[in-house]
Order: C-alpha cells, then sequence, then structure tokens
C-alpha cells in the first residue's frame, strides 16, 4: 500500500503535544501532525531520522504528516490510521486467510458501547473484527498498547459481547515495523487490556498479529506472527 507518492526527510526534534511534533526540514523547522495518540517514546527520539507527507488542507494548523520513522535498517510506520486500511485490503482481495470466507465488508460498525472497525458476513456467518495499531517492539516482541487504553478495553469487552450474542469476533494487531517475532499485550503498561485480551481468548474470541514491511512511501502486511499471553 502507498503511503505517499512524494516524502520529504527531516529531523524529530521533540513532540509539542499529542498529535504535533517540531521537524526540522532543511534549514527551516516545521510543526508537523503526528497521526498517532500513542506515546512511541522508543520510535521518536530527539534526532531521529523522520519521513513526512504535504498535506494541503484550508481548515489544518500543519502542512505535513509525520508518517515514517528510521528506526536501526529498518523502519516503522506510525500513522494509526494505515492498519484499517491494510485490512481493508486485505479482505477486499481475499488474502487474509483467517478471514477469506467473508465476502461483505462493512466499516466503522456500532456494537455496544464501542465502534468496531469491520462486520464481515459470509453465507452462514457474521464477524465483528477490531484492528489496532503496534508500533512498540521490544527484544523482537511487538507489545500494545504504548500508553493505557481505555478504549481498547472496551473493543475487546465489544467483542466478547458479540460472541455470546453468535457473531464471530476477533482482532487484528498491525504491528506498523519488521523486526517482530510474536506479538504479547503490554502489561507493564496497561494490565487492565492484558487481562481484556485474555478474557476475549477464553471467550473465543480470535487473536491475530502480522508484521509489517516498511518503506518511507509503502506498507505491506508481511507475514503471520503467534500471539502469546
Amino acid at each position: 500500500m502507498k503511503l505517499a507518492d512524494d516524502v520529504k526527510q527531516g529531523t524529530f526534534l521533540r513532540r509539542e503535544n499529542r498529535f504535533t511534533c517540531l521537524v526540522k526540514l532543511g534549514r527551516r523547522t516545521e510543526a508537523v501532525y503526528l497521526p498517532n495518540s500513542g506515546r512511541l517514546e522508543t520510535v521518536l527520539l530527539p534526532g531521529t531520522r523522520v519521513f513526512v507527507v504535504e498535506r494541503e488542507s484550508p481548515s489544518r494548523t500543519t502542512g505535513y504528516d509525520l508518517v515514517v520513522a528510521a528506526l536501526g535498517r529498518g523502519f516503522v510506520s506510525v500513522d494509526d490510521r494505515v492498519p484499517a486500511e491494510l485490512v481493508n485490503d486485505a479482505l477486499v482481495k481475499g488474502t487474509l486467510s483467517p478471514f477469506a470466507q467473508y465476502s461483505t465488508i462493512r466499516r466503522e460498525v456500532a456494537r455496544g458501547r464501542s465502534r468496531l472497525d469491520f462486520l464481515v458476513t459470509s453465507r452462514v456467518s457474521e464477524c465483528f473484527l477490531e484492528v489496532k495499531s503496534v508500533t512498540l517492539v521490544r527484544d523482537r516482541v511487538a507489545r500494545f498498547p504504548d500508553a493505557p487504553t481505555l478504549r481498547g478495553r472496551q473493543h475487546m469487552q465489544s467483542l466478547i459481547w458479540a460472541k455470546k450474542e453468535g457473531y464471530q469476533a476477533a482482532v487484528v494487531f498491525v504491528i506498523q515495523r519488521g523486526d517482530a517475532g510474536s506479538f504479547s499485550p503490554n502489561d507493564d503498561i496497561d494490565a487492565d487490556f492484558g487481562q481484556a485480551v485474555r478474557q476475549a481468548h477464553r471467550a473465543g474470541v480470535g487473536l491475530y498479529a502480522y508484521r509489517c514491511q516498511v518503506s518511507p512511501t509503502e506498507i505491506e502486511l508481511a507475514g503471520q506472527v503467534p500471539v502469546r499471553l
């Protein structure tokens, strides 16, 4: 999937607030929109090489989005909007094997107190599907979340309710980098979310994780990795 046709390389300076950071582009410093509410403390460090894309709109207060950060020999996509688009593309193409039997796709569907990313249907079943963006990897283990997430816990509860009411239900953790060998809930940051994931697993909710191949301009699902609870 194309992240951008044209990106500009810069240097990350600091985060100003939840969604704005400062990036040095050539000789000037720009306020850049960061489409990610996570902490990203191991990804966006002062001096990190980053890639931004110009976004023009009269309603915007910044002229660029930060889309990718360099990390070691690889790259990390930091845009929270990307994983749902990756999963949607794979669902449309029928290349996401656990969900290949589903032919109809609806997005942003209300379920309980939450709005879940997808409801996919076949002739014999319906499946609620939530997608989570993962950017944190330690010792080749991808972890989510990197900040406490009440919303994430509510999503897990909604999937459990869906399962109890006769639907299929699943969550896909999209690891927006290529250096993960497995996925686990980040109990150090949000033990309640980890407990909710384990409760969902016991209720029959499917848990899947996929790492990605990332470049400054493109991202693709690169393979499934095991979920370890």
